[in-house]
């Protein structure tokens, strides 16, 4: 059974490559300016609209397993920022989050849904929730957007280099944190693993015979090639563009959390109860401390 993580804070699974990056990010001149040109860019309210109308939303009456499957992953987190999800047609196995801290939205690709187990998909919805949960969203979408800006103003494409790199930079960072939210979400070691490898494109005939400790040996192998100086600079230099890190990368990085013990040290360190619906209360999952439910305001609870 999945653990509800209540109280559950993104520092407490943070990567430090992601910490470390965004640090740097800002103290990069004129990144502020960039962020607020960008919030009051017209086109990307249009670029939201545009999604909201082009695209299947996701609700309890539209699609109610995957809609249920996706508010699990919410109480699991503890998310309250609750994006609008939306479905989009594509068979590579993914997903984005993108718009503001008011009009957030989670898209979904149709091969995720349907090339998935439910758990393997909890894994995918959780990274993209934790993107949420960190406050990834604002600069995802700098990302996203701040070439169409530079390519409008002159000789701006030069000026802008040291953010453009840095922010892609921290975009592949925040991408190891969220992996790690996504296994918090589905609390199901191997079938994160079994998601990341069909990620890596195991072809669909082999679904079936995924073996995962040959994928762990690849990425091992892929640390141990990289880890001298000449080859990791190379190696950083030929993504910098990238918006995600190597595949096999998030995978050795997301093993070498589980081993360190801290996985279990979140999963085991939550201490909750329920809203005891044998006296009146809704079920809800709340933090040990919780005196009186915030769904019903039941104030019997029962220990888990």
């Amino acid at each position: 059974m999945v653990k509800t993580l209540v109280g559950l804070k993104s520092e407490t699974y943070e990567h430090p490559f992601d910490r470390e990056a965004l640090d740097r990010l800002k103290r990069v001149s004129g990144v502020d300016r960039v962020t607020n040109f960008l919030l009051n860019w017209t086109f990307v309210n249009w670029h939201l609209i545009e999604l909201q109308g082009s695209h299947f939303r996701i609700t309890r009456e539209s699609c109610p397993e995957l809609y249920s499957l996706i508010e699990e992953v919410e109480e699991t987190l503890d998310i309250t920022d609750r994006p609008k999800v939306y479905t989009q047609w594509g068979y590579n196995i993914n997903g984005y989050t993108t718009g503001t801290k008011d009009n957030t939205l989670m898209m979904l690709n149709s091969g995720a849904i349907d090339l998935l187990t439910d758990n393997q998909l909890k894994y995918i919805v959780g990274h993209e929730m934790g993107h949420i949960k960190s406050n990834h969203v604002l600069y995802h979408m700098m990302a996203e957007f701040l070439p169409s800006i530079i390519s409008l103003i002159p000789g701006a494409k030069i000026l802008s280099a040291p953010i453009q790199l840095a922010l892609f930079y921290w975009q592949r960072m925040s991408e190891l944190t969220a992996d790690r939210a996504g296994l918090l979400a589905c609390q199901d070691k191997e079938a994160t693993l079994q998601a990341i490898v069909k990620m890596a494109g195991l072809p669909l005939k082999y679904f079936d015979s995924i073996n995962e400790e040959a994928f762990l040996a690849q990425a091992e192998e892929f640390k141990k090639m990289h880890e001298g100086f000449i080859n990791g600079a190379m190696a950083n230099i030929s993504i910098m563009t990238s918006t995600h890190p190597w595949t096999v990368f998030r995978a050795a990085e997301l093993i070498k959390w589980i081993n360190s013990g801290e996985y279990d040290r979140i999963l085991s360190g939550t201490k909750v109860k329920q809203c005891d619906p044998d006296n009146g209360g809704c079920g809800k999952i709340v933090s040990i401390d919780t005196s009186v439910c915030p769904r019903c305001g039941n104030t019997e609870f029962k220990l888990m």
